[in-house]
């Protein structure tokens, strides 16, 4: 599938006023949702909506939206697109950049954040009017049919992040070169190191050389080994490592520069051949090699909150936190049947000189030159067998349904059934690593792979373990195994922070859309989906009477729990630099739609 568009071409020609209304439209409906979700703005039920279930959101401006909508199992707000009006009307189409003008006052942003956040918008409305066209091309039914990459591209991003396609840094020609939902492959620009610069990390087992050859492919890996030579250069006292090419002509040229000219980088030239890029932009799957190793490299963008680089902290021990994990999920009889964990086989970060001696200095400009090497789910799975993200059940096709609903009519099976083997091998597992070892993953619908067995819900690939894993500050038996060294690096969270991985980062961020999509395609009701969670769960408990006491610490069936948000954080902050990455605020407790579904036998526990 290739999305990508002539350049002649303007949007105006690509896209007619319809498409750029649904957009807006659906841009303006989740800034309602979700700023009334994380309680910066509050509609209210209008009762002289002539359908029922009519909202009125009356702004400090003067400016009132009016909408059709109801409230969804977290009563959150769930507006209907196509019924959104502003008074007084402002053109033909609700625009969404003008709902931020109007709810200036509510949103409480200063002039210099509100100016960049319309950006951010303005950017994430041009590519949704490209993924907008490119899933008109396609149902679901056929497009459960393609490569994971292609699916993956298809993808609207976090569904909770208002303006999820920022990627301010970004021009569109990048975009256009870049993007995931472009489908555009390109080459990978490879540079020579001075080792006494880098950190390194590897459980490959393997030497360089022979790491290199299963990376690159033999050829390749000659031709590259053979440039080093050539350069003068070799192994004993440089690494290589592969840069992206918007890196190299953006970041590395110009803020390496004295490394450069010292020799202790030295550009190679592009090896390995097509990659394309992934939903998180900065992670990239061979074309050529497919299976063989991703890689994650370093672009200084700043999107969905956050500068994409390449931390140096984990890198020396990310390979060993791999083969910790690895470990217990071989020694459990219930995760080894259904868990796979990614593997980060090597991870390499460069240190800059100058910017590693300023104190507090912003932590975009340490992260501008790394890599990791990460399995691709497809080199773990089966023949028969599919690796879809989390994220891409969730996607709506041009029909309206979840891909779910197309994966479960294709595997024989009702809905129903098909979400209580989904729920089996991800939310079960991930609970279990909770509950036993202490161990949160922070589970967004692209970090985690769902292993489908002829559409089958069949297991659970995690990723993305430098960062998005954190370990009970309390030390369990389980812990024995567990390094020093490992245990510092991880983040140390008491139990009611780390059982929010699940809470907030699964059940919030990705079972809250979930849920809400299947039950307006009419699949599924948003009480029966809770249901079939809380069934899944209060039936492993039942199973393990063992850990009961670890089922209170880590209690998923609590009346309410603490509401995170993460789009105010920005209003609030800014886009300043800052040392470390921004922290999301709190709320008011949420309602917990699990304590509704909650047995006697639970309740009693």
């Amino acid at each position: 599938m290739n999305a990508h568009f002539d350049v002649s071409q303007t949007i105006t020609e690509l896209h007619g006023a319809a498409d750029w209304e649904t957009v807006c439209r659906a841009s303006l409906a989740k800034l309602i949702d979700e700023l009334t979700y994380e309680e910066v703005i509050s509609p209210v039920p209008d009762d002289t909506s002539a359908t029922g279930g009519g909202f009125s959101l009356p702004l400090k401006s003067g400016i009132v939206y009016t909408f059709a909508g109801r409230l969804g199992a977290w009563q959150n707000l769930l507006s209907d697109p196509a019924t959104i009006t502003r008074e007084p009307q402002d053109g033909p189409i609700p625009s969404p950049q003008q709902f931020v003008i109007d709810a200036r006052a509510e949103m409480a942003m200063s002039p210099d954040t509100e100016a960049m956040f319309l950006r951010e918008l303005s950017n994430t409305l041009r590519q949704d009017l490209v993924i907008l066209r490119t899933n008109s091309q396609i149902d679901g039914s056929a497009l459960i049919d393609r490569p994971a990459h292609e699916r993956h591209a298809c993808l609207e991003g976090h569904p909770k992040a208002v303006a999820n396609k920022g990627r301010l840094g970004w021009g569109i020609d990048d975009v256009q070169r870049y993007a995931p939902e472009h489908g555009q492959p390109f080459e990978l620009l490879w540079l020579a190191a001075d080792r006494d610069h880098c950190r390194i990390g590897d459980s490959s087992g393997q030497t360089e050389t022979g790491f290199l050859s299963a990376v690159l492919g033999k050829h390749e890996c000659a031709r590259l080994l053979a440039t080093l030579s050539d350069a003068g250069l070799s192994l004993t006292t440089h690494t290589l490592i592969p840069v992206h090419p918007w890196q190299w002509d953006h970041v590395l040229q110009q803020a390496y520069l004295e490394e450069l000219i010292a020799g202790r980088l030295v550009a190679l030239g592009t090896f390995g051949g097509k990659y394309v890029a992934g939903p998180s932009l900065r992670t990239l799957t061979s074309l050529d090699r497919p299976g063989s190793l991703d890689v994650k490299l370093a672009l200084m963008i700043l999107n969905t909150s956050a500068w994409r680089g390449i931390p140096g902290k984990y890198i020396a021990l990310g390979s060993a936190i791999s083969d910790w994990l690895e470990g217990i999920v071989a020694r459990d009889p219930l995760l080894s049947e259904t868990v796979t964990i990614l593997r980060e086989q090597r991870g390499i970060w460069y240190r800059h000189p100058r910017y590693d001696q300023v104190p507090g200095a912003p932590y975009q400009h340490l992260e501008t030159l790394g890599v990791i090497w990460r399995e691709n789910a497809k080199s773990r799975i089966s023949e028969g067998q599919d690796a879809c993200l989390y994220a891409a059940l969730l996607h709506q096709a041009s029909d309206g349904a979840p891909l779910a609903v197309h994966h479960a009519a294709r595997a024989g099976m009702t809905i129903e059934d098909w979400l209580k083997q989904l729920f089996a091998v991800t939310v079960v597992p991930l609970y279990h690593f909770l509950t036993r070892y202490g161990i949160g993953f922070i589970a967004h619908g692209q970090n985690l792979t769902v292993i489908l067995d002829n559409h089958r819900p069949a297991g659970l690939a995690i990723k993305d373990l430098q960062g998005d894993v954190d370990i009970v500050n309390q030390v369990f038996p389980e812990h024995v195994d567990l390094p020093d060294e490992i245990r510092a690096i991880l983040p140390n969270k008491p139990p009611e922070y780390v059982i929010h991985d699940i809470q907030t980062a699964h059940f919030v961020t990705v079972l809250r859309f979930f849920s809400a999509r299947l039950a307006a395609c009419g699949a599924i009701t948003e009480e029966a989906f809770y249901g079939l969670l809380a069934d899944a769960l209060q039936e492993h408990m039942a199973r393990h009477p063992e850990f009961s006491e670890r089922f209170r610490l880590f209690d998923l069936f609590t009346p309410e729990f603490p509401r995170v948000c993460i789009n105010k954080v920005r209003f609030a902050i800014g886009y300043g630099d800052a040392a470390e990455r921004p922290l999301p605020a709190l709320g008011t407790d949420l309602k917990n739609p699990l304590f509704a579904n909650m047995s006697g036998t639970v309740a009693d526990r």
